[in-house]
């Protein structure tokens, strides 16, 4: 028994299609919210890069965070780390923060509601240096 794509589509009657179009319609509305609000949900870090002179060293430098959410709520934004809010918005669905990073490792930064521990979105500041530290000491005599 063969199958004919062109047949059965000339066979069905606008009923027979506007049932299909009706079950489809649910799934491309649940895939297109779902989109949405992956687009909307989003927290950014600039400059998202700190380069230090040698491996190990401070890193400084001036950074600032801008997120967004599609649901009006109050959220935070963390240092992942150490689990410590840096800046808390009330009934938000945007924000915008700037502080004096200093580290010497990379730090990961999440956006959660107030009082929940989901990670809504994340960004990471990559500590990067000039100079890779040696792991030789120097030798304080020479041999001639």
């Amino acid at each position: 028994m063969s199958f004919n794509c062109s047949q059965t589509v000339l066979q069905l009657t606008p009923t027979h299609v506007m049932m299909v179009l009706l079950c489809l319609l649910p799934l491309v509305s649940t895939h297109t919210q779902a989109n949405m609000a992956e687009k909307v949900s989003n927290l950014h870090v600039t400059p998202n890069r700190c380069v230090a002179l040698r491996q190990g060293q401070t890193c400084f430098q001036d950074i600032t965070f801008k997120w967004q959410q599609a649901e009006v709520a109050n959220y935070c934004l963390i240092e992942l780390s150490t689990s410590q809010p840096l800046k808390c918005w009330q009934h938000a669905t945007r924000g915008e923060y700037s502080i004096d990073f200093k580290s010497e490792k990379s730090l990961t930064y999440v956006l959660r509601k107030d009082k929940e521990s989901t990670n809504l979105a994340s960004s990471t500041v990559t500590v990067s240096w000039v100079y890779k530290s040696s792991k030789r000491p120097k030798s304080s005599w020479k041999l001639f």
